[in-house]
């Protein structure tokens, strides 16, 4: 296993602006990074340790690679979105999936994202090669109403027609008082309680039919910190017949999240350099 210190992260931070564009034409902007923005959380009830994943958990040319090695034990899951207003390559937005936790030979129990989209191929390309992230690049459409502070928020397929579905839509609302109650947050990378439960372990990726989405040779560990201010925030469902669920079963899984979650509002997030390694 290889570990970066540092020192060399530091090092790899002075030199982003010195390199070259990758071959796809997107600058590289190896880890670590700081990002800036805002984000919004929501419990996804816990999967059983035999069970299958709800269709579309995975983009079909990484559902391999990402459903295997590792035992997959299940636990509560995630639908996060991100806001990201800062970057070292630019704002973007970001919509993923994490089923639950897996359990490696080394003994370690880690989160796995299985389906994420972004609005940026910069973000798609360098999610992949700093971290094995499996960045997808996607159209976003995010609308906030500053009297009401409601969002709307919906993703379609990267420079589909305007016309098209969304296969993912949702509209977050304030909850009265509650939303006005803002607790500081502070999750440190090196703390070793919290990582138990945010540490990402992920798999070698695949390469994509776009350029952006690169494939990688090595697995990738990593804790990431973040600083921000807490809220609970309501949020309604608008696709299915039902409108509980935030996924169409094709391009996101059509699962039924808590509808009360949280809002991150002044994130501060730590990508750090990843530790890089064989397999388990």
């Amino acid at each position: 296993m290889i570990s970066y210190s540092n020192f060399e992260a530091q090092t790899l931070q002075v030199h982003i602006d010195k390199l070259p564009p990758s071959m796809s034409g997107v600058q590289v902007a190896p880890a670590p990074w700081k990002l800036k923005g805002h984000s919004w959380s929501f419990i996804l009830p816990a999967l059983k340790k035999n069970t299958s994943f709800p269709s579309g958990w995975a983009a079909p040319f990484q559902a391999d690679v990402l459903g295997s090695t590792g035992e997959f034990v299940g636990g509560v899951g995630a639908v996060i979105l991100f806001r990201y207003t800062e970057s070292p390559v630019g704002p973007y937005d970001e919509l993923m999936y994490l089923p639950g936790k897996w359990k490696y030979t080394d003994g370690s129990v880690c989160t796995r994202i299985t389906r994420i989209y972004v609005s940026s191929k910069a973000s798609t390309e360098n999610g992949r090669r700093n971290w094995n992230i499996p960045k997808v690049t996607a159209d976003f459409s995010c609308t906030q109403d500053p009297q009401t502070n409601i969002w709307d928020l919906s993703v379609r397929p990267a420079n589909s027609d305007p016309s098209t579905p969304p296969f993912f839509h949702i509209t977050v609302h304030p909850i009265f008082i509650l939303s006005s109650v803002r607790i500081p947050v502070s999750i440190k990378s090196n703390d070793g309680f919290i990582a138990n439960f945010i540490r990402l372990s992920q798999p070698p990726l695949p390469q994509g039919e776009s350029p952006e989405e690169v494939a990688t040779d090595r697995w990738s560990r990593l804790v990431p910190g973040a600083t921000g201010k807490m809220s609970l925030v309501r949020a309604v469902f608008h696709i299915g017949e039902d409108e509980k669920t935030v996924g169409d079963g094709k391009s996101f899984p059509a699962v039924v999240p808590w509808s009360i979650g949280t809002c991150l509002e002044d994130v501060a997030l730590d990508f750090g350099v990843p530790e890089l390694f064989d397999g388990y």
